[in-house]
């Protein structure tokens, strides 16, 4: 099984696929360096590539090798989000990594090189934040930087990149059928080292979905956010200030960046108007995406036991 990579993820699916037996063909002069790779040019069954926003890989060729890298992956990642489109013989499928994954992608590739924490992390934030990784991992690599001392650094830098207070930040949220949703910009009216509160004022009229009550102009929204915590709180309030329904979306951990903060929505949710017992909803969506494959058993049992938790926390 020949495969093609290309990428941000590259170094760490090839150590994963090669491990597992899979061929690595038309590589770049560094995964020859690296991997010590002797194949020729040749076709590849598959070609693998990233998504546009960075957050997923592109995977397409023949039936069978895509479906056996897929499996090979769903072994390997519990949080993995697979979107399959399929004919006959060629196969294309796109697959998301969250948090928990892109860590795991980290820890393979740091097996082969040296790798800063959260590579894969700030690698998917956009160019400025995959040129600082490129620069300190280099300066390692040359011998100028201890690594002890470049990891401590660099976790620290991480921690810097919660939203700073005024600040306008999108809040993106990726549907388990690939739909990429981006709110706001909405301003960062709170801030600690790891959370925030970001106020969006509503524009429109209609009505809440989950909530079932009016929208009206002149609301408006309160998401509180923590770092890879697996769930966001938006509370909606009139145009006086009173609370009108609180909203609960369950995701994958959240990621922060400078400029926005990013998560894959798991569909369920748990929603609470005033003085009302909270409910859940939208479960069917969340099981018919384990159902279909998109998500593993594993991640819809966290899904489940993250909403219980807060049912009966009410956090």
């Amino acid at each position: 099984m020949k495969v093609s990579v290309r990428g941000i993820y590259s170094t760490a699916l090839i150590k994963l696929l090669m491990d597992k037996g899979f061929k690595i063909v038309n590589p770049t002069r560094s995964q020859v360096e690296r991997f010590n790779i002797q194949e020729p040019t040749l076709e590849p069954d598959a070609v693998i590539v990233d998504s546009i926003d960075r957050h997923f890989i592109e995977v397409k060729g023949d039936l069978e090798v895509v479906k056996t890298l897929v499996d090979v992956m769903k072994s390997f990642f519990e949080d993995l989000i697979v979107l399959w489109k399929r004919d006959e013989v060629l196969s294309h499928v796109r697959i998301g990594f969250p948090v928990d994954a892109k860590r795991k992608l980290d820890e393979l590739r740091s097996s082969v090189a040296y790798t800063v924490p959260w590579h894969h992390y700030c690698r998917a934030g956009g160019e400025a934040l995959s040129s600082m990784v490129s620069f300190a991992e280099d300066l390692v690599e040359r011998g100028l930087v201890n690594p002890r001392e470049m990891d401590k650094m660099f976790e620290e830098q991480v921690r810097q990149f919660t939203p700073k207070l005024g600040s306008k930040v999108k809040i993106v949220h990726v549907k388990l059928h690939g739909e990429r949703i981006v709110l706001g910009p909405g301003k960062v009216v709170w801030r600690s080292n790891d959370s925030i509160k970001i106020l969006r004022r509503i524009m429109s009229s209609g009505v809440y979905d989950g909530l079932g009550i009016p929208k009206q102009i002149g609301d408006y929204a309160i998401t509180e956010a923590r770092r890879l915590e697996t769930w966001t709180k938006t509370s909606y309030y009139n145009f006086s200030g009173v609370l009108k329904g609180v909203y609960y979306n369950i995701c994958t951990p959240v990621a922060f960046y400078p400029d926005q903060i990013h998560y894959f929505d798991l569909e369920i949710d748990v929603v609470a108007l005033p003085d009302h017992e909270p409910r859940v909803i939208d479960e069917e969506f969340l099981k018919q995406a384990f159902e279909k494959g998109i998500i593993s058993y594993e991640l819809f049992e966290k899904s489940l036991r993250i909403v219980r938790e807060i049912i009966c926390k009410k956090v």
